[in-house]
């Protein structure tokens, strides 16, 4: 486990050169990851920040303004971005089971060490 930082290094690191299907469950794996402590930031920024806020309804500047329910519409903000985070995880995960549906038949395929012997190409199966 690494800093945000240095996931998103890794994940910018990552080429899909060699055997695609590995790849692309590492870039899936990695993205996920980021993407889940990401969200479990933002959740915590969300509930510290309207906790912060909401002590300001003493503050002598904001008497009678309705502090409460303006920490929670700025908050909110903040727990849209959580569930955009969740969704970037979730959407990483069906990228790979879709790149899995689509080349299954080749995945699958027993004879692929007799097809691919003219195969010249940078990536592979």
């Amino acid at each position: 486990m690494g800093t945000g930082m240095e996931r998103l290094d890794e994940i910018a690191e990552m080429v899909f050169h060699g055997q695609v299907p590995a790849q692309i469950a590492a870039y899936s794996s990695a993205t996920q990851q980021f993407a889940h402590d990401m969200a479990r930031e933002l959740d915590q920024a969300r509930s510290d920040a309207e906790t912060a806020m909401e002590e300001l309804k003493d503050h002598p500047l904001l008497r009678g303004k309705g502090v409460r329910r303006r920490a929670r519409r700025v908050a909110g903000v903040l727990a849209d971005a959580c569930e955009l985070a969740q969704g970037i995880s979730a959407e990483v995960v069906k990228f790979n089971i879709q790149f899995r549906t689509e080349f299954a038949d080749a995945l699958a395929d027993k004879e692929r060490p007799n097809k691919r012997a003219d195969y010249k190409g940078k990536v592979d199966l």
